[in-house]
């Protein structure tokens, strides 16, 4: 009976970069929602690339990993935001050196309609390219 449990469980993750193509700079703006628009994965079309919302299907402990690149020329990184309330960040100051990268994960537990983005800092800007630099992924671990 578990083995059959653990089958009906649902495979849900998503992976995808900023840029689907050319160079692209965000931010500083007043619209702070990243929304990533190259696509590596998205089993179980949770991830909106539309809007750069995740909505979980069901209730469970998922997985957030986020990366950011930058230049000196503005701070740099993300917060990662549940249904408008910040749980983790990343944030690096402009500075002397010529490029930033900022990077943080974490375990969530969501309902079923909870919604999880990234989002700029004020006055941040982070760069993104056909290399990928500027990531976020997420994944179902278990229900619960």
């Amino acid at each position: 009976m578990a083995e059959a449990a653990m089958q009906a469980a649902p495979k849900i993750a998503f992976s995808a970069s900023l840029s689907n193509g050319g160079e692209v700079y965000k931010g500083p703006c007043t619209d702070k929602i990243l929304v990533f628009k190259r696509v590596f994965s998205n089993t179980g079309c949770c991830y909106n690339e539309d809007t750069g919302i995740f909505t979980a299907p069901v209730n469970g402990l998922y997985y957030f990993s986020s990366k950011t690149y930058g230049y000196n020329t503005h701070n740099t990184g993300a917060i990662l935001m549940k249904n408008g309330v910040l749980q983790v960040s990343t944030f690096d100051f402009c500075g002397a050196d010529t490029s930033d990268t900022t990077s943080n994960n974490v375990v969530l537990q969501l309902v079923a309609g909870d919604k999880v983005h990234l989002e700029l800092w004020e006055n941040g800007r982070v760069f993104d390219n056909h290399n990928a630099h500027t990531t976020f992924s997420g994944f179902l671990l278990f229900t619960v």
